[in-house]
């Protein structure tokens, strides 16, 4: 554990950081600590427990409203979800507990390239509160060359179950907003966890690399920018910022039991050659602890942004 010191790492592209100052908060908290301070900065996200958790994935019935996928099938477009008041989107699945027998697929090549921005080339778009999926897989298909998302996330209260993101560069965006992500399945290379303003919880999850890169990519635009990322129990918990380093709210930073591996689609080996993350700007706050790391997660753990742009002068990272 380091706190202000100086740590030993490289500076070039892709590689760990070289003495560079990284504040790195304290691994000691008590769950019952991290959710109350996690409360305490942000009372509107509710994080469900293992056992909420466990109850919402073994549903036997839609609620009222619901949108449900009936057909089986992969459906090549693109979505854009805008509508106005709550809204719930049932897949169809042999077992509601996990993504493992998901039936239902959106998939799409796009990339920011042909679009001209990162959002638009995302093959789902979600924009807005109050939004919950279970059990659909999402995939941009594009692969090497740009940045593609699967899922392009904007809103509060949004929530996902069972769903699978498949990618390379930039898959997953959690921009805005409380975000929860339940028994998931995150796919990338590149950045693919990455957003700036969101308030997200990736909760019983795998995450899965399939070439050689960073998994994410923090980027709050100041110091005061209150984001925070989690995962509880195969728990990821990658970007906490409540102010400078030293602001008691920093402390809401817990990672248990993370599942953090290589991709069966990965068609080398990726020993020593995956990064936990790189900071986005010099905010980001980014920490794992008492995950599952596969061989392919580099010793050092972290990369710089780049060896002319580090951002390593008040990024959290563990």
């Amino acid at each position: 554990m380091w706190h202000g010191t100086t740590i030993s790492r490289s500076n070039a592209p892709g590689r760990p950081f070289e003495q560079q100052k990284m504040h790195i908060v304290s691994l000691f908290l008590s769950l019952s600590a991290f959710f109350f301070l996690y409360a305490t900065a942000s009372p509107a996200l509710q994080v469900p427990t293992p056992v909420s958790l466990a109850k919402r994935a073994a549903r036997t019935s839609p609620p009222a409203g619901a949108v449900v996928v009936r057909g089986s099938g992969t459906y090549h477009e693109k979505v854009l979800i805008t509508r106005a008041g709550p809204l719930t989107i049932y897949g169809s699945t042999a077992d509601t507990s996990s993504y493992t027998s998901n039936t239902v697929t959106i998939t799409f090549s796009d990339s920011a390239a042909a679009e001209g921005s990162d959002d638009p080339s995302g093959t789902l778009r979600v924009k807005k509160d109050n939004f919950a999926m279970y059990n659909v897989n999402v995939k941009n298909t594009f692969g090497v060359g740009s940045q593609a998302l699967a899922l392009s996330a904007y809103g509060t209260n949004q929530a996902y179950y069972g769903c699978g993101f498949y990618g390379y560069q930039d898959t997953l965006l959690t921009e805005t907003g409380n975000q929860f992500y339940g028994v998931c399945y995150i796919e990338g290379t590149v950045d693919f966890i990455w957003g700036q303003h969101a308030r997200t919880w990736i909760q019983r999850s795998v995450i899965a690399s399939t070439a050689a890169g960073s998994i994410t990519a923090d980027g709050p635009s100041s110091a005061s920018d209150n984001s925070i990322c989690a995962f509880y129990r195969y728990l990821l918990i990658f970007s906490c910022l409540f102010g400078q380093s030293n602001d008691f709210n920093t402390l809401t930073v817990v990672i248990n039991c993370s599942n953090i591996i290589q991709s069966s689609a990965a068609t080398t080996s990726l020993t020593g050659k995956v990064y936990l993350g790189r900071p986005w700007t010099q905010w980001a706050r980014v920490v794992y602890t008492s995950c599952t790391l596969g061989a392919q997660i580099n010793s050092a753990g972290w990369s710089v942004w780049s060896s002319s742009t580090p951002n390593t002068r008040e990024c959290l990272v563990c």
